[in-house]
C-alpha cells in the first residue's frame, strides 16, 4: 500500500513542478514581450478632441441638464458619436 502512495506522491509532484514551470515561462515571455513592444513598438494614436460642438446644441443641452437636475448637474464634456 505505501508503494501506491509512494507513486501518487511522485506524479503529483511531476505534475506542479510541469504546471508551475509551463507557467513561470507564460509570465516571463508576456514580460519579455511588454518590455520589447513598449521600447519599439508604434507610438499610441491620440484622439483628435478639437470638434467643434454647435453653440445652439450646447445651449440645449444645458438648459436640458439644468431643467432635470433643477440647476444642480453641469456639463463636463460633449462628445460626438
Amino acid at each position: 500500500m505505501g508503494e501506491i502512495y509512494e507513486i501518487a506522491l511522485y506524479v503529483s509532484l511531476i505534475g506542479m513542478t510541469t504546471v508551475f514551470t509551463i507557467l513561470l515561462l507564460v509570465v516571463l515571455s508576456s514580460n519579455l514581450m511588454i518590455r520589447l513592444l513598449n521600447k519599439y513598438g508604434p507610438e499610441p494614436v491620440e484622439k483628435d478632441s478639437t470638434t467643434k460642438v454647435d453653440p445652439k446644441t450646447i445651449a440645449i443641452l444645458t438648459a436640458v441638464v439644468n431643467k432635470l437636475t433643477s440647476g444642480k448637474g453641469q456639463i463636463k464634456t460633449i462628445n460626438k458619436s
